[in-house]
């Protein structure tokens, strides 16, 4: 649930306001502003004012989107939630208003009022809106008159009400309940280590290659001067062989007259031997092809069986990867242990490991559970002797104080802001489960989000105040609450349990949300006339 502490006694509109049409007819061109939309015990609330709402937040929001790169960004799921930016605007609204309602019909019992000087100043400014936008525009929006003196009605009642709603809260927080502890450390992540390591085998490789160009520069001279050599080898050899031939043939033709009787003689056998001799050698050369075929089979079986082998132990590699990654990133942080406890400062070594040395408070419930047990007990200006192993890498710390007396004092106004928004909350869903809300899910899906609204580059304010508030301890306490849960906020971002070098990413739905104006200038704190 939305609280209604980021709304204070005040309610602005920007005038001047922009449309831009998408291509195509609006699937909203059938809505009608008078259908009623959310019912709330017996007061009805038109479809207009709704609508008027929902716009309001488009045209102070989208730009920041769309900024982002985001391009239509209320017809997409942003968040990842199963639902677009423009269903999750609508639902807000429409809680938001019918809570407004539920208060509105709660005034009496808490001693809130809207008064005729109020009801004044909230005309005056629904006519300048009015007067400051086109025709189109107003159209668009489903603006009129009453419609936008409804909703700044209900966002003024919103606003009284809940500082009421909240007031018996107990604000008495202690410094145990609120402590924060001050940290400053440098972290050694397991991807850093990884990312080094393959860079090192990356250089090694690089000069692996360059080392075998030049072996193969040598080679291929080493190899010119041995055709060379051959070459001469070579000549003087066929030389030697026609000299011996000739001779040879010589004492050929001398032995021939000699040997043809008997050489005739032994024809025959002669013939027979050739015969089983080529027999012979028919099944040696069988038998080898054979020897040649089973060690063919037998090798690639043999390299079939690595090739399966080595498929099976892929997932070991990696994880020999990234065990050795965790080796390297925890020596790297035993030597920046071992620096500061030899004397050296933290954040001068860090920058010379190329590391930044970071500063951080939290309290006993912070999510890196490692880091509140190694920092539990020690004294201030303490270095933890050991790296402190977590999921992602290994955290060097030096605790710099137990209990930080500016974090432990805005984590006091954010614990009762807490308890203020909860007990608001409490409210809202008992005045609702006694009686009966109910919203027009058709009226509603006529309101749809096939165009863009756009402020213009000059915004006009026109301000609704309630001078009273501004006499009152209650109006004191609206913006004094309002400016704490922005710092605590703010402190919230920054101690976000993430486990990432910079250690301060809140898990906030997107930067675009939480810096949307729609919260800001729409609900700003309460001026005195």
């Amino acid at each position: 649930m939305k609280n209604g502490w980021k709304r204070a006694a005040v309610v602005c509109l920007s005038a001047g306001l922009m449309m831009t049409t998408l291509a195509g007819c609006s699937k909203g061109s059938d809505f009608n502003a008078e259908a009623t939309a959310i019912t709330v015990n017996d007061s009805k609330l038109p479809a207009g004012v709704v609508n008027f709402a929902v716009r309001y937040m488009q045209v102070m929001t989208e730009n920041l989107y769309m900024s982002l790169g985001i391009t239509d960004p209320y017809s997409q799921d942003i968040f990842g939630t199963g639902t677009t930016l423009g269903e999750e605007t609508k639902d807000e609204m429409t809680q938001e208003l019918s809570q407004a309602m539920l208060a509105e019909q709660k005034m009496e019992d808490y001693g809130v009022s809207v008064t005729d000087e109020d009801k004044q100043k909230i005309s005056d400014a629904a006519a300048k809106f009015m007067a400051d936008n086109d025709e189109e525009t107003l159209k668009t929006l489903g603006a009129t008159q009453e419609t936008v003196e409804r909703y700044l009605e209900l966002s003024l009642i919103r606003s009284r009400m809940e500082p009421a709603m909240s007031a018996d809260v107990d604000t008495e927080v202690s410094d145990e309940e609120a402590a924060q502890r001050k940290i400053q450390y440098v972290i050694f992540t397991v991807t850093d280590a990884k990312n080094e390591l393959e860079a090192e085998t990356e250089t090694e490789t690089e000069t692996v290659a360059a080392d075998a160009a030049e072996d193969e520069t040598g080679a291929e001279e080493t190899e010119v001067a041995t055709e060379a050599s051959a070459a001469e080898t070579e000549a003087v050899t066929e030389a030697s062989a026609a000299e011996t031939e000739a001779t040879t043939e010589a004492r050929s033709a001398e032995t021939e007259l000699t040997t043809e009787a008997p050489a005739a003689e032994t024809e025959g056998e002669t013939a027979v031997l050739t015969e089983n001799e080529a027999d012979k050698t028919q099944s040696a050369a069988e038998t080898e092809t054979e020897a040649e075929t089973t060690a063919e089979e037998a090798a690639a079986a043999e390299a079939e069986t690595d090739a399966e082998t080595e498929s099976e132990t892929e997932p070991e590699t990696e994880d020999a990867e990234t065990a050795a990654a965790r080796e390297l990133a925890y020596a790297q942080a035993q030597e920046l242990v071992n620096r500061v406890k030899g004397g050296e400062d933290m954040e001068t070594a860090a920058d010379d490991m190329g590391k930044t040395a970071s500063e951080m408070t939290f309290g006993s419930d912070y999510a890196i559970e490692e880091l509140v047990t190694a920092t539990d007990g020690l004294a201030d200006g303490t270095l933890v002797e050991e790296p402190v192993e977590t999921s992602t890498g290994y955290y060097v710390v030096k605790l710099i104080s137990q209990l930080d007396r500016e974090a432990t004092d805005a984590e006091k106004e954010s614990i009762v802001t807490q308890r203020k928004n909860d007990r608001i909350s409490e409210l809202y869903d008992e005045w609702e489960e006694a009686g009966e809300v109910t919203i027009d899910e058709d009226v509603m899906a006529k309101i749809v989000f096939d165009y863009h609204l756009n402020p213009y580059e000059t915004e006009m304010e026109t301000e609704v105040t309630a001078a009273e508030l501004a006499e009152t301890e209650a109006e004191t306490e609206v913006e004094t609450e309002a400016l704490a849960e922005t710092e605590a906020e703010t402190e919230a971002g920054t101690e976000a349990p993430a486990e990432t070098e910079a250690g301060t990413e809140a898990p906030a739905e997107t930067e675009a949300e939480s810096e949307a104006p729609a919260e800001t200038e729409a609900e700003t704190e309460a001026v005195s006339e």
